[in-house]
């Protein structure tokens, strides 16, 4: 019997941290062909946060980046207008599958950079960080903007 409520109670603790990890706004993890990266997100899902986005701004931290987050999915364009860090920006669609990435923008430019028909999320972490996050075309996006825990389940 005892043996049995220890073994209840390892089990509880050991699925703690994936609950709490499930339901941290701060936390995103990306998957991608079996291996998972976690990192530090700030959220823009009010217009104004997604207007100003990165702007203004003289660095990002490691290991952190900035999670769009829109209403619905639509065409998306960014461009660098007033954000000196060089970035890597990755699209991603209505189930946080990442559509496009791209490296390596170049800060300050108007050009438009453009994400596609259907996106909902994007992305933006500090040049080169998207290698090293397994960060590429078809990797998942697991946050809980993108999927909601079930109620009452944090």
């Amino acid at each position: 019997m005892r043996l049995l409520a220890i073994s209840l109670w390892l089990i509880a603790l050991a699925s703690q941290p994936v609950t709490l990890m499930a339901c941290d706004y701060k936390t995103l993890n990306i998957f991608f062909n079996g291996k998972s990266s976690t990192i530090k997100v700030e959220v823009a899902d009010t217009l104004f946060e997604r207007k100003r986005g990165l702007m203004f701004r003289d660095r990002l931290k490691p290991n952190s980046g900035m999670l769009f987050v829109y209403e619905a999915p639509r065409k998306i364009a960014f461009w660098m207008k007033n954000t000196s860090i060089s970035l890597d920006i990755a699209f991603a669609d209505k189930s946080g599958k990442v559509i496009r990435v791209v490296q390596a923008t170049e800060p300050f430019s108007t050009e438009l950079i453009h994400g596609g028909n259907r996106i909902q999320y994007v992305l933006e972490v500090n040049a080169g960080a998207s290698r090293k996050l397994n960060l590429f075309k078809h990797a998942e996006l697991i946050h809980q903007a993108i999927n909601p825990p079930p109620i009452n389940s944090c």
